[in-house]
């Protein structure tokens, strides 16, 4: 299932995947103590049913918003900006929504000091490690496992590549048994 955030008003915004739900669903998005986007609201339009209610996606929707959204400051109700390191999740919408961003506008790792040589691989190569892992958190439980897969290196390598795209930025803050 494939899934996107539409902004609507008031710090608010639209789920809209595919297939679609009954109902339209709108989330307000905010940021927890670990710098992790979650979900703070949520809106029916119409009476909400138990069925509507088990088919909402909360984890997924949470994982989209942390590939789509960044935080644009750290206080908990502003709402959350565009992430320009955010890849499309869905094809483009006519009436608004995101598409796919500059990826110039990423925001840069911090310079090394005059005399220091990075160390490992660059920062390129960490920026396609989180794109490729946000993509693949859209729609698996298991995205370091799909993305070692994809490379053909073992799970744990991943899972470092991973670990050092979150420490760059390039990734948000991780939360333990969730993907995303």
């Amino acid at each position: 299932m494939r899934g996107r955030l539409l902004p609507v008003a008031d710090g608010w915004y639209e789920w809209r995947q595919e297939p679609p739900l009954a109902q339209s669903v709108q989330v307000r998005v905010g940021v927890a103590a670990g710098g992790r986007l979650v979900l703070t609201g949520l809106r029916i339009d119409g009476s909400p049913s138990a069925e509507l209610l088990r088919a909402i996606p909360v984890g997924r929707i949470e994982a989209t918003a942390n590939a789509q959204l960044a935080v644009a400051h750290e206080a908990i109700d502003t709402p959350p900006v565009l992430n320009p390191r955010a890849r499309p999740v869905a094809p483009p919408v006519t009436a608004g929504g995101w598409d796919m961003i500059e990826p110039a506008l990423a925001v840069p790792r911090a310079a090394t000091t005059a005399g220091t040589r990075s160390r490992g691989r660059p920062d390129v190569f960490y920026r396609e490690v989180a794109d490729v892992y946000l993509d693949f958190a859209q729609d698996s439980p298991r995205p370091a496992c799909d993305l070692a897969d994809q490379h053909g290196v073992p799970v744990s390598t991943a899972h470092r590549w991973v670990k050092e795209a979150r420490r760059r930025g390039f990734l948000p803050p991780g939360r333990p048994g969730k993907s995303g």
